[in-house]
């Protein structure tokens, strides 16, 4: 199903964050907006919400600012800054790979978020571009999780958004990426794991890759995606690129061919080799969600495109690496704890 597109904000950001959209319910009885407002926000308090008002941070549809009295216009909305978290400080380091006139690539960290979200909103990689760069208008191309590094890119203007996210939700971008996994297969920690046994060795390159396919569904109630039966909405390519030693881990290339939430994550635990360092899969692991060392060992990196106002192609790499170099751990977990920054 594809996705709604966005309303676009009448009010620019301020100090690279947005306002949020809120919707206006039919019911509820609500005389005015402040009313609305203290009731769907916590503290919950009328005080709170007049600074709101008193502040400008409440606008109309159109970007008009309110007036505390506003009255409640069931079934609109209306746009709101809200206060900003206190947030932890991430890793903040965003390398310019590539840029013109309508395209911005950088480097990506690990466990960076990509848009606010959550606890996130200064302490994501498209608020402080827009406040490094001073453009407000800069929109990521396409998502790309906390815990992975790599090429990422963002449109520069409004109007280069639309062109450049639809090559992305058209699948006419090749992606590769790089992980590092286990050799062998593991024994599957899920109960409802098919029956069907992981390939025992998978092909090395320049081989052709093996070609992962599965319906994969992801919901607000799981941290976790998972695959369900019926026709694949997912397609991995995974390549052995090479043996880490005697380590018992190897360095892989992975080629989604479609862009489902955690598709690689998930694909590689389906065919028993799950990612090093990763929290999600095949089993939560709480203690390691937040930890910047053991961290998630998958690179977006490389990025092919053709050009959506030029009609030139564009192959962007990504300069980081992943830990392959402290693989002297036998037992292999825990091992890729360092990595060129």
């Amino acid at each position: 199903m594809a996705r709604r597109p966005r309303v676009p904000s009448p009010v620019p950001p301020r100090d690279g964050v947005s306002p949020t959209r809120v919707r206006l319910p039919q019911g509820g009885g609500y005389g005015t907006v402040a009313d609305f407002l203290t009731d769907r926000f916590p503290p919950h308090d009328a005080g709170f919400t007049r600074d709101l008002f008193d502040r400008g941070d409440v606008f109309d549809a159109d970007g008009t600012p309110l007036d505390f009295d506003a009255a409640f216009a069931p079934g609109g909305h209306v746009w709101v800054f809200r206060p900003l978290p206190d947030e932890p400080e991430l890793p903040g380091d965003l390398p310019i790979l590539y840029e013109d006139d309508h395209v911005l690539a950088v480097d990506k960290p690990h466990s960076l978020p990509v848009t606010p979200r959550g606890s996130f909103v200064r302490q994501t990689a498209v608020t402080k571009l827009r406040n490094s760069t001073g453009n407000e208008e800069l929109s990521p191309a396409h998502r790309l999780d906390r815990l992975t590094a790599g090429v990422l890119l963002f449109a520069k203007t409004r109007e280069a958004r639309g062109p450049l996210q639809g090559l992305f939700e058209l699948q006419r971008v090749s992606k590769t990426y790089e992980l590092i996994a286990p050799l062998e297969p593991m024994a599957p920690e899920r109960p409802e794991a098919d029956d069907v046994a992981p390939p025992r060795h998978l092909p090395k390159y320049p081989e052709e890759p093996h070609m992962v396919r599965s319906r994969i569904v992801k919901d607000s109630s799981s941290l976790q995606a998972r695959e369900v039966e019926g026709p694949p909405n997912a397609v991995t390519g995974v390549v052995l690129l090479e043996e880490l030693g005697d380590s018992g881990w190897g360095l892989y290339g992975a080629n989604p061919l479609s862009g489902k939430t955690h598709q690689i994550r998930v694909h590689m635990n389906s065919i028993g080799r799950p990612i090093c360092g990763d929290p999600l899969y095949p089993q939560i692991r709480n203690d390691e969600l937040e930890r910047p060392i053991g961290r998630l060992q998958l690179l977006a990196r490389e990025i092919l495109l053709k050009h959506p106002f030029t009609q030139e192609y564009l192959r962007i790499r990504s300069d980081r690496n992943l830990g392959i170099s402290t693989f002297a751990d036998s037992t292999g977990i825990g091992a890729a704890d360092r990595e060129e920054p």
